[in-house]
């Protein structure tokens, strides 16, 4: 059973479905995490490229959540619906760091609607949005190194995603063009010690489908052959519902920490 991300309106839905599904062979749709692109970097931090990670900060755009909507997405401005920036880029941009750098352990964060008001396409109309277009969090990692990130709604320019991840031993550097970088394509820069930035080639043998590096289509191909092979092999490769609930129960606890302006313990 394969389900598009987001999974659920909210966590308790999340875990609901998950908790039904238990008998059954499940996947989400999270497909940043089988990109070759994102999977190397994430081994280059686990082997020790940058040394003992320090902290890590993330930059993050979309175009949508304030910019003119049309009437079919319209829906994603109702935050009651689930399907809004906190959990369409948002948790597809923080899973992708999460895979690179780990697990938050607490959040504190702020979030905001800065543009409550946004045009209906160009019929010079407005309709209302109560989904976060500003989303600002700050936590813990695992081994004790700070993530930080900021996610913006409807920018003018800027990075569309950038993850800065600074260590004992060097620096690593993830950017996008857009603020999807499961999506792809991403650029990957590096340094030891003190050399500046360079840009690093993904090695061969990392990806399968070369050709088609670039589109949309890459990630995904790479996505369903992970998903072939689990049910093949009887691994467990590519996330499933209960990884959708992790990324459900970091996005609940965000909205809480928002709400209630304190740190919350996932």
């Amino acid at each position: 059973m394969l389900s598009e991300w987001p999974f659920a309106v909210d966590l308790a839905e999340a875990v609901e479905m998950e908790g039904a599904a238990r008998d059954t062979r499940t996947f989400i749709g999270l497909h940043g995490r089988s990109s070759p692109a994102i999977r190397w970097p994430a081994g280059l931090v686990a082997d020790g490229y940058v040394g003992d990670v320090l902290s890590a900060t993330v930059l993050a755009s979309s175009i949508e959540w304030g910019n003119p909507v049309s009437e079919r997405m319209r829906y994603t401005l109702d935050r009651t619906l689930g399907a809004t920036m906190l959990t369409i880029a948002f948790g597809n941009a923080i899973d992708v760091v999460s895979m690179v750098v780990g697990e938050l352990q607490d959040v504190i964060a702020s979030t905001a609607t800065r543009r409550p008001i946004v045009p209906l396409g160009r019929t010079g109309q407005t309709v209302p949005m109560t989904a976060e277009d500003q989303i600002a969090v700050s936590g813990t990692l695992p081994d004790g190194a700070i993530l930080s990130v900021h996610h913006r709604g409807a920018t003018m320019s800027g990075p569309g995603f950038s993850l800065l991840i600074d260590g004992t031993e060097g620096t690593l550097e993830i950017t996008s063009a857009s603020g999807y970088p499961h999506l792809g394509p991403v650029t990957v820069r590096g340094a030891r010690g003190r050399a500046p930035l360079s840009r690093l080639t993904l090695p061969d043998g990392h990806d399968d489908y070369p050709h088609l590096a670039g589109t949309p289509m890459h990630n995904l191909a790479h996505m369903y052959a992970a998903i072939r092979n689990d049910l093949l092999d009887g691994t467990a490769t590519a996330p499933d519902f209960a990884h959708a609930v992790r990324r459900h129960r970091l996005l609940h606890a965000i909205i809480r920490s928002a709400a209630d302006g304190r740190r919350v313990s996932i």
